[in-house]
C-alpha cells in the first residue's frame, strides 16, 4: 500500500525537486512566486486553445507598509484634534467670562477647527471614490475647505469690526420674548 502511494505521488516529488534545482531560489525569489511564475508560463499557451483569462496573482511586499498621505504620521493629527476638542472645554466658558478680542480669535479658530476636522470625517467616511465616484468626494472637500475659510472670516470680520463673537452671544441670549 505504501509503494502505491509513492508510485502515485511520484511526479509531484519529482516536479518539486526539479522546481527547487531549476529555480536556484535567492532571497529576492520565493518559492510562491517561482511558482506563481511557472503557473502563468503554463497557463499563456493554454490561453491560446481555450480563451481562458490568466488568474489574478498579487505580489505581496514584505517591506514595511507606508501610509497613504505623502508625507505624515496620522498620529499627530488624531492628538491635536482631541486637545483642540479638550481645550474647548475650557475656551468657551473664558471666552464668556473675560470677553476680549484675543480670547474670540482664540474661540473661532478652534471652534472652526473642530467643526471642519468633524465634517471632513463625515465626507471622507460617507463620499468614498468606490460608492460616488472619484470627482464628488474632491468636490466635496474642496466645498468643505471654502465654507471653512468664509465661516473663518466671517468670525474674524465679527470679532474685529464689530462687538465680538461673546457678546454678540450675550446680547443674542439677552432678548426677551414678546
Amino acid at each position: 500500500m505504501a509503494l502505491q502511494m509513492l508510485i502515485r505521488n511520484a511526479p509531484k516529488f519529482n516536479s518539486a525537486a526539479g522546481l527547487m534545482k531549476s529555480a536556484r531560489l535567492t532571497p529576492l525569489k520565493t518559492y510562491a512566486t517561482v511558482v506563481a511564475a511557472q503557473r502563468s508560463a503554463l497557463v499563456k499557451p493554454l490561453n491560446l486553445v481555450k480563451n481562458v483569462a490568466t488568474p489574478v496573482s498579487r505580489n505581496i511586499a514584505v517591506s514595511a507598509p507606508r501610509m497613504s498621505a505623502a508625507g505624515g504620521s496620522h498620529t499627530a493629527l488624531w492628538t491635536i484634534e482631541r486637545v483642540v476638542s479638550l481645550a474647548l472645554l475650557g475656551v468657551v466658558p473664558l471666552a464668556f467670562m473675560v470677553p476680549s478680542q484675543t480670547m474670540d480669535a482664540l474661540l473661532a479658530v478652534s471652534l472652526v477647527l473642530h467643526s471642519h476636522w468633524g465634517i471632513e470625517a463625515m465626507v471622507t467616511d460617507y463620499m468614498r471614490p468606490s460608492v460616488v465616484g472619484n470627482v464628488l468626494p474632491k468636490v466635496a472637500h474642496g466645498s468643505l475647505l471654502l465654507l471653512s475659510m468664509a465661516t473663518l472670516g466671517g468670525l474674524f470680520y465679527l470679532i474685529y469690526n464689530d462687538i465680538g463673537i461673546a457678546k454678540s452671544v450675550k446680547k443674542l441670549w439677552a432678548v426677551k420674548g414678546v
